[in-house]
C-alpha cells in the first residue's frame, strides 16, 4: 500500500518525506550531517535505488544539503523549481544558507520544476505549486484526490509559516502563497519542519495565514528597522566618514 514517511528531522535537517509508491520519491533531504542514518531509515522501507525522483521544497541548506550524494547514491533525478534551481545548480553557499551551518552547498544537476506540473508516484498524483516568499523558488506539492499537501517551508502546523527575511524571501509572496494554499481542500498536511498531521490540515493553514497577516505592516517594518536604530551611532559614524572622504577626494582634484 502507498505510504507517505516522515523521516529525518535530525538536528538542523528538515523533514524528509519518503512516498513509498509504485514509483518511489524523497521529498527534501537534510542537511549532509546525518545522511548515513538518513540512507539507512530509507533503505528500511525500499531499496535506495528504487527512487526515481528527488524533490527539493526550495533551495535552503537544510533541505538540499545531502542531494548530491542521495542522487549519486540512488540514481534519481533531482528536481527543483527554476527559480531556485541556480543555487542549487551552481553550489552557491550564500543563498542556500550553507555558510550559516559551516558548510559548503555541492553542485547538484537539476531538472526544472513549474506552476502546474504533475508528478505521479502510482497512488498519488501531486501537481507542483509555486508558493514563493520563504525562497523565491519555494514549491508546495499537492494531490487534491487524497487532499495531502506536502507544504515545505511555506506554512507549518499549529501555525506556523516560513521565514522571509532571508535572502529571496519576501513576506507580501509569503501571504499571497498561504492564502493559495489555505483555498485548498487538505486533510495530510506534511510541512519541511515540525510534526505531520493527517487529518485537519486546513485548519492548520488558516491559523498559519491569520498569524501572518495578523503580524502588522507598522511591526514588520519596526522589526526590519530595530536592528538599524541599535546601531545608530555607529552607522551616523559612517555616514560622516563617506562623507568627509567624498570632500578629501573632490579637494585633490580641485587642487591638482
Amino acid at each position: 500500500m502507498a505510504k507517505i514517511h516522515v523521516l529525518g528531522g535530525m538536528g538542523y535537517d528538515s523533514n524528509i518525506f519518503l512516498v513509498e509508491d509504485d514509483d518511489p520519491i524523497l521529498v527534501d533531504t537534510g542537511t549532509r550531517y546525518h545522511l548515513r542514518r538518513n540512507v539507512e531509515d530509507i533503505e528500511e522501507i525500499v531499496p535506495i535505488t528504487d527512487i526515481g525522483s528527488i524533490i527539493l521544497t526550495h533551495r535552503h541548506y537544510d533541505h538540499t544539503g545531502g542531494a548530491a550524494e542521495l542522487a549519486k547514491r540512488s540514481g534519481a533525478e533531482v528536481y527543483v523549481h527554476r527559480e531556485d534551481a541556480n543555487a542549487v545548480r551552481i553550489g552557491d553557499s550564500v543563498s542556500t544558507g550553507a555558510r550559516n551551518f559551516d558548510d559548503d552547498q555541492e553542485r547538484v544537476d537539476v531538472t526544472l520544476l513549474d506552476e502546474g506540473q504533475e508528478l505521479s508516484t502510482g497512488f498519488y498524483n501531486f501537481m507542483v505549486l509555486h508558493t514563493p516568499g520563504h525562497t523565491v523558488g519555494g514549491i508546495s506539492l499537492y494531490d487534491i484526490e487524497h487532499r495531502i499537501l506536502l507544504s515545505g517551508d511555506t506554512v507549518f502546523t499549529n501555525g506556523g509559516v516560513g521565514r522571509w527575511d532571508l535572502p529571496t524571501g519576501n513576506y507580501d509572496q509569503l501571504v499571497a502563497s498561504i492564502e493559495l494554499l489555505s483555498k485548498l481542500d487538505v486533510d495530510g498536511l506534511y510541512p519541511g519542519h515540525m510534526a505531520a498531521v493527517a487529518e485537519g490540515g486546513s485548519d492548520h493553514v488558516k491559523m498559519g495565514l491569520r498569524n501572518l497577516t495578523e503580524f502588522s505592516r507598522e511591526e514588520l517594518l519596526m522589526s526590519r528597522i530595530q536592528p538599524l536604530l541599535e546601531h545608530s551611532d555607529e552607522i551616523l559614524k559612517l555616514i560622516e566618514e563617506r562623507k568627509q572622504r567624498v570632500t578629501d577626494v573632490k579637494t585633490k582634484f580641485e587642487i591638482e
